[in-house]
């Protein structure tokens, strides 16, 4: 990274913080405590553990993806709105910079948030007699990888729409991501030709939510392949770089007068 997009991420990471993102974690302890209070007469023994370790990695995925489409859909919208975009793009700053620096910014916000979050859900399991082992570390590791993908979602589509349709569109990526390993299985099986060459296209473009999906062997203590989480890294990094070019492709034929 460039000093330049260094400065633009630190801007940016300011920013996001400013937005009160804190209080995502006071809203997610909430959540959790609750949850905690109600579903733990259900069980007994290490089965409290379980279910916090459930409920508390669920949460941290879900808040972490919603907020980084409420808080990145109006990222570089607001800069265009308020002409403070003009200030950069005539400096000598590259709209790829400009681009990454964003990305950058908003990936080191949520990942505070999701440590933070994270915190909270290691000391929940500990008062209810849980672990906190390798996967469930690998498990908010991953739902990490699932956030910064998601950002890279955002910023593409806010480099040519509005907030609202910005934040509408990834939700709706987010979804078909997650379901389309799914319906490429029901179409292989059910549906015709065209069908089933649509669905292919989309399980390899559409993000592969599924891959950083580690819930069930953290809160059931599985073995799992650690070169699966190398492999969700690869995956991500080359996601979020690709999703990032055709950005800036967008990006720079913009004109801003």
């Amino acid at each position: 990274m460039t000093g330049r997009m260094a400065v633009i991420a630190l801007n940016t990471f300011r920013e996001s913080i400013r937005e009160k993102l804190l209080y995502i974690v006071l809203i997610y302890a909430g959540i959790l405590v609750l949850c905690t209070f109600v579903l733990s007469p259900l069980s007994v023994g290490a089965a409290k553990g379980k279910i916090i370790t459930d409920v508390g990695l669920a949460g941290i995925s879900l808040l972490g993806v919603l907020t980084v489409i409420v808080a990145g859909s109006s990222l570089v919208h607001k800069e265009i709105e308020k002409k403070a975009v003009f200030m950069v793009v005539t400096r000598p700053v590259s709209r790829q910079e400009y681009l990454v620096g964003k990305f950058a910014g908003v990936v080191m916000a949520l990942g505070l948030l999701m440590l933070a979050m994270a915190a909270v859900m290691t000391a929940m399991i500990l008062w209810g007699n849980g672990k906190v082992n390798i996967p469930v570390l690998s498990a908010v590791y991953l739902s990490m990888l699932e956030m910064a993908v998601i950002s890279a979602v955002v910023i593409f589509f806010s480099t040519f729409t509005t907030p609202v349709l910005t934040s509408f569109f990834a939700v709706c990526i987010f979804v078909a991501g997650s379901l389309s390993g799914d319906l490429r299985a029901f179409a292989s099986r059910f549906g015709g030709p065209a069908v089933r060459h649509l669905t292919e296209f989309l399980y390899y473009v559409l993000p592969n939510i599924r891959v950083f999906n580690l819930r069930n062997e953290a809160v059931h203590d599985l073995r799992f392949n650690g070169g699966d989480i190398a492999l969700a890294t690869l995956y991500a990094a080359a996601y979020c770089g690709v999703v990032l070019y055709f950005a800036y492709l967008v990006f720079r034929r913009r004109e801003f007068s």
